[in-house]
């Protein structure tokens, strides 16, 4: 059941257009992120459904109540919604308690429902008992799930993140990726989580929209836009892969100048030119030929750890990335094969 749609929606500021007619349907108790590179549009988005910004066309809506359009706007304060920044504004003057409980002394509640959802809700994200100390008292980790934990209290209609994890370390990011999903599953709050990490929009959503240059490039699950890209834009942010281009032979066949790439799903159009994309851990190496490789030289090689990351390059001189077993080790300027499987390489438009 659709719960937030956003119809035509559409921001301009002055003669520049940063979010362009985009439609997008967020089902009830669904976790979407807005993941792009930044100036994409996926911030606007985010403070257009907070109300923080007026569409220049287009409309918002919840259920069947417009929140926003042109010439009208209900206000922040009355849609329902709870909105978390990234740099978590906590009160420093405050207790954990009191930060988690002021949306609801707002409200005006009586105190002792207020001190039983506060408690139920610092237990929730595991910090009741840090409750009496202050936020510079807490790591960066903490202070985010009081974050979480206030705008959660409200019991909000709509819950809004805008790069919550980015202002913590690579440790840090991990852990409350998990916690972020782990509160999402507890609670079921439509929720609209704006990132430009891929990982973060993979752990977390139901739901990944990718957009570019304010639209929509591709909306889908996370295995199905990571499998199934539809241009190389979306193959090239969702992770590491080559976007290989040449002269398609058939729907199926790309001449790509180095040899031919066979896709097992049709896409090219004979003739034309065309793109096929593949990801890095999808190519298999070997030192000497086999059926269908490519002929390559190994212009770096650096050592991961659990993978060997190479850059090669194809006899017309296209390079291309891969990632190989740690015991694969070819040294700079050896040759090497190149398989690039036909299920693996599919058609993309640039």
């Amino acid at each position: 059941m659709t719960h937030l749609r956003l119809e035509g929606l559409t921001r301009r500021f002055g003669p520049t257009t940063v979010l362009d007619a985009i439609d997008l349907s967020v089902a009830r108790g669904e976790l979407v992120c807005l993941l792009g590179p930044s100036g994409c549009g996926k911030t606007t988005t985010l403070r257009l459904i907070a109300g923080f910004l007026e569409p220049s066309a287009g409309r918002i809506l919840v259920g069947d109540r417009a929140l926003s359009e042109p010439g009208s706007a209900v206000p922040p304060e009355r849609r329902g919604m709870s909105m978390i920044f990234q740099s978590y504004a906590l009160w420093p003057h405050m207790t954990i308690f009191d930060n988690v409980a002021y949306g609801l002394s707002l409200r005006k509640l009586p105190r002792a429902d207020i001190a039983a959802r506060t408690t139920r809700m610092l237990e929730a994200v595991r910090l009741a008992h840090l409750a009496e100390r202050y936020p510079a008292e807490l790591s960066g980790g903490q202070q985010q799930r009081v974050a979480l934990a206030r705008a959660l209290v409200v019991e909000p209609e709509i819950l809004l993140l805008d790069e919550p994890l980015s202002n913590l370390d690579a440790a840090l990011r991990e852990e409350m990726r998990f916690e972020v999903r782990r509160l999402h599953d507890a609670f079921r709050y439509t929720t609209v989580y704006v990132t430009h990490d891929q990982a973060e929009a993979m752990t977390t959503a139901d739901m990944i929209v990718v957009m570019n240059q304010g639209r929509i490039e591709q909306a889908g699950g996370p295995e199905e836009i990571y499998r199934r890209p539809r241009s190389a834009f979306v193959a090239g942010f969702l992770g590491g892969a080559n976007i290989l281009t040449g002269t398609a032979r058939d729907a199926h066949h790309l001449d790509i100048g180095a040899g031919t790439l066979r896709c097992e799903e049709p896409g090219l159009t004979p003739g034309a030119h065309g793109a096929v994309c593949v990801r890095f851990h999808d190519i298999a190496l070997s030192p000497v030929a086999t059926e269908g490789a490519l002929a390559a030289r190994v212009q770096r090689q650096t050592f991961l750890g659990a993978t060997r990351d190479l850059v090669l390059e194809l006899a017309n001189g296209t390079q291309l990335r891969a990632t190989a077993p740690p015991d694969l080790a070819i040294p700079a300027d050896g040759r090497v094969f190149a398989t690039l499987p036909a299920a693996k390489c599919r058609p993309v438009a640039t």
